[in-house]
């Protein structure tokens, strides 16, 4: 077992939410002006016929949407038998808990992007008058017009799987280094790729893929606070 000292867990606490300080207020209040959620997904939509082109594609809808939704449910169903298997394999008796942790982190994460999304005023892209639906296009923090039904389509929830892969960076990060850091570029391939993924067919903006990102590392640390509060209660924690 891996003892982090009190002082490294501060330090990596203060990076962690300085980051996601400064990465809200750039997408709060710098992203919006770059126009690139428009931008990212014109190419996509056909003005002619008030439709994104590929939003029934084949490979897109079957294999990049449900096909990699399935795959993330798998990986997060096999962390959780390990987790039980680890009651019986010795060998894996030392990552119990990074094992259930990790899963736990994967539903946590995913269901409080999900929820979120459940009660947001912002629709897809799709469904928006600016791409032939009759939704009304809202900034971020802009009240939702009398009248008009949730959106419930931000933040993204289908890349929310593949940034969850990230749980694996935080519960393995002392343990098992490159495990985490496997997880750590694997949460950031797969979560790009689901999320532009749907944006080539009209699902979510941009700023949607990124603020799923941002909730899923913010409930990641959190969660990551939380477990090492439990542990520090059962095993003995270093002092500098």
């Amino acid at each position: 077992m891996t003892v982090i000292s009190v002082n490294d867990d501060k330090s990596f606490y203060i990076t962690q939410i300085c980051i996601l300080t400064v990465s809200a207020l750039c997408l709060i209040f710098i992203y919006p002006l770059t126009q690139l959620d428009e931008a990212l997904i014109n190419p996509y939509y056909d003005p002619v016929t008030h439709q994104f082109l590929l939003k029934k594609d084949f490979l897109l809808e079957m294999f990049m949407h449900k096909g990699l939704k399935y795959l993330m449910m798998i990986i997060a169903l096999i962390t959780c038998w390990l987790w039980m298997a680890s009651f019986k394999f010795d060998h894996l008796r030392n990552h119990r808990s990074a094992l259930i942790y990790t899963f736990s982190g994967m539903v946590i994460a995913t269901t409080a992007v999900s929820l979120t999304k459940r009660f947001s005023p912002h629709a897809c892209p799709w469904d928006l008058s600016l791409y032939g639906g009759d939704q009304p296009l809202l900034a971020l923090f802009e009240p939702l017009p009398s009248g008009i039904n949730l959106g419930q389509c931000f933040p993204a929830g289908h890349a929310s799987g593949g940034f969850a892969l990230w749980s694996f960076y935080f519960f393995f990060r002392n343990s098992q280094p490159k495990v985490a850091i496997t997880g750590l570029y694997a949460g950031a391939f797969f979560g790009a790729v689901m999320g532009w993924a749907q944006m080539m067919r009209g699902a979510h903006f941009m700023s949607h893929n990124l603020w799923s990102a941002w909730l899923v590392w913010l409930v990641l640390l959190t969660l990551y606070f939380v477990s090492n509060q439990s542990l520090s209660h059962k095993h003995p924690i270093y002092r500098n």
